[in-house]
């Protein structure tokens, strides 16, 4: 499953930490994200700054929760006009008799409106629950208050991504889905996010591919968390797995030009032996040591291992690198685009490398950037070590005003131990 990242856990993220290490053989536990998308226009570019002309739609699922951590994703968005074609922002959920939940919005669609972002929110299911789904009534409930809400909302559509499912779900599951589909306003975008059917996990079992693709305009394969809070460490989306999941897909009756490649801009931290993982999104990760991380040409991701008070960690993370290399893949099989998951983790450099990889062609793309080697480890190291103390003072202190007690104490702490943290950290390859 994904894991949702609140305020609570960037206490522990920000901790000294920072890139990832090689694990045990892949243990299938994925997840996945399906989005259903029309075509309405993409979204006008805002002034200042040419708009980007992107081959393939951009679904960017919006964590606000992050909206306070620098950097400020809305300004990274807008540093790309019209290179984010939906805004999907986690706004509702679904409960157990059929009702919907309406989650703080923030100010999210305020800015969305500013930069002519169009919105299509995405709605889970409430702490997993699939008990609407078994009963017409709460069926039809739900669907009901769904297109209800896109009857008094501005919104363009909606990304129906529930999580937890079991194969036991998969016929009432397709007849929530048929009966939203012929229910929704003729213009709106019904997006459906679904789980890999190779992730190894029995969630997959409850998505009937070919019977969900007419009912859908797109779906968004959640290609990540194949290692991740429950497993042993090891690639959180490893590449050949990806392509598999996207050859299932399609395989399975889903038409390129619906399905979009979910990517991960985040990563886990493990103590090495656990299968305990913290998410760490990039942005908090490369405050301290941006850039320095070795690369696995096998599964095209980035990983690193530190030592602290004996104790050897673990990190495998969903890099700019990686990032580019999965846009590559959706570009090679010809799907409709990419979803990430999920905007507010990322940061500029992550921003500048995919916004180049979708306007420019894979013929012409920059070289990829080499791994740290140890002639030069030393000295990538010492640099962001230097900085990471202010770096971190500067985050912590406009963080904390929304945190309290043991959360608060332990953003602040490793602001004044990152240097020596990060110097002892002990970089090896698995």
């Amino acid at each position: 499953m994904r894991t949702y990242w609140l305020g609570g856990a960037l206490a522990a993220s920000v901790m000294p930490l920072w890139i990832t290490a090689c694990g045990p053989a892949p243990a299938p536990q994925p997840k996945t994200h399906t989005n259903s998308s029309k075509s309405p226009a993409k979204p006008k570019p805002a002034a200042k700054a040419g708009p980007s002309a992107s081959r393939l739609k951009v679904i960017a699922f919006y964590d606000q929760s992050m909206g306070t951590v620098a950097p400020d994703p809305f300004a990274l968005i807008e540093a790309h006009p019209g290179l984010v074609t939906y805004l999907s922002p986690f706004w509702y959920e679904v409960s157990a008799t059929g009702s919907l939940i309406a989650k703080p919005e923030g100010n999210a669609a305020t800015l969305a409106a500013r930069d002519h972002l169009p919105l299509m929110p995405l709605i889970n299911n409430a702490g997993g629950t699939d008990a609407f789904l078994h009963s017409a009534t709460t069926r039809l409930a739900a669907v009901h208050h769904i297109v209800t809400l896109l009857k008094t909302h501005p919104y363009v559509g909606v990304n129906i991504d529930f999580q937890g499912l079991k194969a036991a779900d998969s016929t009432d599951l397709t007849a929530f889905m048929k009966a939203l589909h012929q229910a929704m306003p003729a213009k709106d975008v019904l997006s459906m996010s679904v789980v890999p059917l190779n992730s190894g996990s029995g969630e997959s079992s409850a998505y009937n591919l070919a019977q969900l693709n007419p009912l859908v305009n797109s779906m968004v394969l959640m290609a990540y968390d194949f290692h991740g809070d429950g497993t042993p460490p090891g690639p959180v989306s490893p590449y050949d797995w990806v392509k598999a999941g996207i050859a299932a897909t399609l395989k399975a009756g889903v038409q390129p030009s619906k399905l979009y490649l979910g990517i991960a801009n985040y990563g886990y931290l493990w103590t090495d032996g656990s299968t305990k993982a913290t998410t760490i999104p990039l942005k908090v990760m490369h405050q301290h040591k941006y850039g320095v991380y070795h690369w696995s040409p096998t599964y095209k991701e980035a990983y690193d291992t530190y030592t602290m008070n004996g104790t050897r960690h673990v990190i495998w993370f969903v890099n700019d690198r990686a990032a580019v290399d999965r846009i590559r893949l959706a570009e090679r099989d010809h799907l409709a685009g990419v979803a990430f998951w999920r905007v507010g983790y990322e940061d500029a450099t992550w921003w500048d490398a995919v916004a180049k990889a979708l306007t420019t062609p894979a013929t012409t793309a920059a070289a990829a950037r080499r791994p740290a080697t140890p002639r030069h480890l030393k000295k990538a190291l010492n640099a962001p070590a230097h900085r990471a103390g202010n770096t971190l003072q500067k985050s912590a202190s406009k963080t904390r005003r929304t945190l309290k007690g043991p959360t608060k104490k332990t953003l602040i702490a490793p602001a004044h131990k990152a240097k020596t943290m990060v110097k002892k950290a002990s970089h090896t390859r698995p």
